[in-house]
């Protein structure tokens, strides 16, 4: 074969002979062995049922992604936001169209483990633990012990019940570390809020589609195989749950999202952005209606008044006050719309027998909390303890609030060490806002102490952080909140040494 290259030194064309290059030799093969890999996974399908050919073809997709999430940590953590996303969905489609009871938790467990070890091994070459050291780590990894001990809880009633709970709150905790290696720079922050609204958005679009033209059929098939019925079909009206496992988490994370949108605005000079983010957001809030999820209704007014409060300025004031005018015209015209009158009533929870029911289940059980203050035991309440423990009194209590479930379980010693992580990410995210000095750096420092704070309110009507995405998001807002200097000390330095080639 033939091929003419420039020469640089004379300007000219020059004529080169070259014969098929290893490149080429090697494509050739990787599709030779994809084929006949393909044509061995029908076969096998043909001959064994088509979940032995599934395994080899999961076995071919999940090997080298296993690898790359060693490799790159980065990669590794858009993966897991992106499959913790993805979870609900699949697992809900793949059970009822396919019949299968997939275990993409197991799956998720794994990813964590395979990233955790992945870091692991860049710590054998750079032996370098500096970014692990903040007064907030301390707290978190006093969390993960208390969590770990709790096996041992003379209170509880089953081991079974705290190995499937801890399973997930352990593995939740130890990305923290992980979020704090990769979260590091502005650029990869950026990244990952691109994907958080990029996925929200597609939950809203999806949720919206459910609202104009029902669920799918598979969909609806799982709402009357779980037994949700009762408690999707409220006043004439389904609620919406989009691809996630439930409507509360749907209708909650629309509404931190929503908030996520708008407290970044300030951040971008462009006004097309700007435009976007507010249309996002508005378009999130109007969706989180349809979940019908009462507590997701009031956290945006919660969001405000923090906003407020971390940026004391005429503009943010004025703003706040327009909001607020508006937001109680909403509260308090008449409407005949369910939608409406029910995102009314989160407002007057006096009147709402289910609050009312929720304060008498919370007080019936404060003695117990108080008398045992390392708590009867992760998976006491809740689906693990009826399914472990079906004849204990915390089987039967509803703990209807993720407070109430960790005073329950773990006590109200798990309480302090679980609100003091809280109380220390907002200590140092308020002394960081006060030190930094990029403008964008500052801008969403502010939206994810805005969210957190949505978090850490919503945690309370509901048992708002428990499951995913959300649970990934808390510890991905810790960690972004802890380095944020040291994000915004990179971008002052690549500043000052761009300023210093300038006058140079």
């Amino acid at each position: 074969m033939k091929d003419f290259i420039l020469n640089t030194t004379g300007n000219r064309l020059t004529e080169k002979t070259f014969s098929i290059s290893n490149l080429e030799r090697n494509n050739l093969l990787i599709f030779v062995l994809l084929l006949f890999f393909s044509a061995a996974c029908v076969g096998l399908m043909l001959y064994s049922g088509y979940q032995t050919g599934v395994i080899l073809l999961v076995m071919l997709i999940g090997v080298p992604i296993m690898i790359g999430l060693i490799i790159n940590l980065k990669f590794g953590v858009y993966s897991i936001l992106l499959f913790a996303f993805l979870i609900n969905p699949a697992k809900r489609f793949i059970g009822q169209v396919f019949k299968i009871d997939a275990p993409l938790g197991v799956v998720m467990d794994l990813m964590i483990v395979v990233i955790l070890f992945g870091l692991f091994v860049k710590q054998v070459k750079e032996r370098d633990w500096s970014f692990v050291k903040n007064p907030l780590t301390y707290f978190v990894i006093a969390w993960l012990l208390y969590n770990l001990f709790q096996v041992a809880n003379p209170y509880a009633a089953s081991r079974a019940a705290w190995l499937y709970t801890v399973r997930g709150f352990a593995g939740i905790m130890v990305m923290y570390f992980v979020f704090l290696y990769v979260v590091n720079e502005m650029e990869t922050l950026e990244k990952i809020i691109f994907i958080w609204i990029v996925l929200a958005l597609i939950g809203a679009l999806w949720g919206f589609y459910q609202e104009k033209f029902g669920y799918f059929d598979w969909e609806m098939q799982s709402i009357i195989d779980e037994e949700k019925a009762g408690l999707y079909f409220i006043n004439g009206h389904w609620r919406k749950f989009s691809y996630f496992s439930d409507p509360m988490i749907f209708g909650i994370l629309m509404s931190y999202s929503a908030v996520l949108c708008f407290t970044l605005i300030p951040s971008t000079v462009s006004w097309l952005k700007k435009v976007l983010l507010l249309s996002v957001g508005l378009f999130m809030l109007n969706v989180m209606l349809y979940s019908g999820t009462r507590a997701a209704y009031v956290l945006p007014f919660a969001a405000l008044i923090f906003y407020l409060c971390l940026n004391i300025n005429k503009k943010i004031i004025a703003l706040g006050i327009v909001i607020g005018f508006v937001g109680l015209i909403l509260i308090n015209m008449p409407t005949s719309d369910p939608t409406l009158r029910r995102f009314q009533s989160a407002f007057k929870p006096g009147k709402d027998a289910s609050y009312q029911v929720r304060e008498q289940n919370q007080e019936m059980i404060q003695p117990f909390i108080l008398a045992h203050p390392i708590g009867g035991g992760l998976g006491s309440t809740g689906i693990w303890g009826q399914r472990f423990s079906p004849n204990s009194m915390l089987a039967k209590f509803p703990p209807d609030s993720g407070y109430v479930r960790i005073a329950v379980e773990a006590g109200w010693i798990g309480l302090l060490i679980y609100i003091g992580m809280f109380f220390i990410a907002f200590y140092v995210g308020v002394k960081n806002y006060r030190r930094v000095k990029n403008k964008k750096v500052k801008v969403y420092l502010g939206a994810l102490m805005t969210v957190l704070y949505v978090l850490a309110v919503a945690n309370f009507p509901q048992e708002a952080i428990g499951q995913y995405p959300t649970n990934l998001f808390l510890f991905l807002l810790l960690a972004a909140i802890c380095n944020s200097d040291k994000i915004d000390a990179k971008l002052n330095n690549n500043d000052g040494a761009h300023s210093a080639t300038r006058l140079g």
